[in-house]
């Protein structure tokens, strides 16, 4: 039985490098998704989604201030192509794409309240995460490909519908910077992120946990290099399982990051497909239990985290295999260390886990 619905527009290849540069964020990223979910037999959960209700992209305008949105349509007009930074590119046609995305990312949440036990994946691109209230966020150097906020915008939308707390799961390899600061202040969203340490943005640690009514709400997990399957795993049983038990999310929105592979360049981590297996089982396993729809939006991934996580993951919530995905390999003695370190600060605040 589907339990799945991917959301998907070819607008989404219209934002791409300028002529003769390479970059990891291109098109291609696409047809190995595409590639991959035809592979695994899953294409029939796939919708093309070429229009969106227009007041579904004015959550743009909410997310990021108002003078950053003018600049970036303003290059875009212009027909500018070229970078509005060292990691992060614009054409003409990229106003449009990344307010597509962001559209069809809030249209992703509409459609998970209305069908529960439910997995709704938005393959969206350019990625969001670390586009904050006027583009860089937190004191980071770049944008790091992103443009508007996605999982912001379905955020916004699902509070709109009166659903407290939403919990944003991020599993990117890099910090979900700009995320964290678009919610900074707000204890409705708890933003849970996993990400490896000492990268790129150089945010994300332990001890930033929100500001005023927020603090606490903002957990930031981070790994050392070469983590891999038993410290993701461990990370799950130990620590977000039970926090989201606890949180009793009315929408849990996953910042759904594949560049976590260990296969992938940009990063140094040894995850595999197992470990993707094991998340889609774990967020199902957690829908049925609270009577929630997931959403998952595609932020990193751009080669074998598409080709082998992403139907990994879409696989693992339709047929959920928690036992079978475990390991019996013990987790490092950092990431104890990091877990324990987490529970002493959520319990002194909101949580007892």
């Amino acid at each position: 039985m589907k339990r799945s619905l991917i959301l998907f527009s070819k607008i989404f290849y219209k934002h791409d490098p300028p002529r003769g540069v390479y970059h990891p964020e291109n098109s291609l990223r696409l047809d190995i998704a595409l590639n991959a979910i035809k592979r695994e037999n899953l294409y029939d959960r796939v919708e093309i989604v070429d229009t969106i209700d227009q007041r579904y992209y004015l959550y743009r305008d909410r997310v990021h201030e108002k003078h950053y949105v003018e600049y970036i349509k303003k290059l875009c007009i212009a027909k500018n192509e070229g970078f509005i930074d060292s990691d992060t590119y614009i054409n003409q046609h990229s106003f449009d794409v990344a307010t597509h995305a962001l559209g069809c990312s809030v249209y992703a949440v509409e459609l998970s309240l209305n069908i529960k036990e439910f997995l709704v994946f938005a393959l969206v691109r350019p990625p969001g995460h670390h586009a904050g209230l006027n583009g860089k966020a937190m004191g980071a150097s770049t944008q790091g490909f992103c443009i508007f906020n996605n999982v912001a915008a379905g955020a916004l939308y699902a509070l709109d519908k009166g659903l407290k707390p939403v919990t944003i799961l991020d599993i990117d390899v890099h910090h979900g910077n700009g995320t964290q600061e678009i919610f900074w202040t707000n204890p409705d969203v708890i933003h849970i992120d996993i990400h490896e340490e000492g990268i790129y943005p150089g945010t994300g640690y332990i001890e930033d946990l929100g500001g005023g009514d927020a603090y606490g709400t903002k957990i930031n997990i981070p790994l050392k290099p070469f983590s891999g399957d038993p410290e993701y795993i461990y990370v799950f049983e130990e620590l977000v399982i039970p926090l989201l038990y606890v949180i009793k999310p009315r929408c849990v929105i996953v910042s759904a990051g594949f560049d976590t592979h260990e296969k992938e360049e940009i990063s140094d981590m040894n995850v595999t497909s197992r470990f993707y297996k094991y998340l889609g089982s774990i967020l199902r396993i957690l829908s049925l239990r609270l009577g929630l729809g997931v959403v998952a939006v595609l932020e990193g991934g751009y080669s074998a985290g598409l080709d082998e996580g992403l139907p990994a993951f879409i696989k693992g919530f339709e047929e959920p295999d928690v036992d079978g995905v475990k390991l019996s390999t013990k987790p490092s003695k950092y990431v104890v260390d990091v877990v324990k370190k987490i529970h002493s600060l959520v319990k002194r605040l909101h949580y007892s886990i």
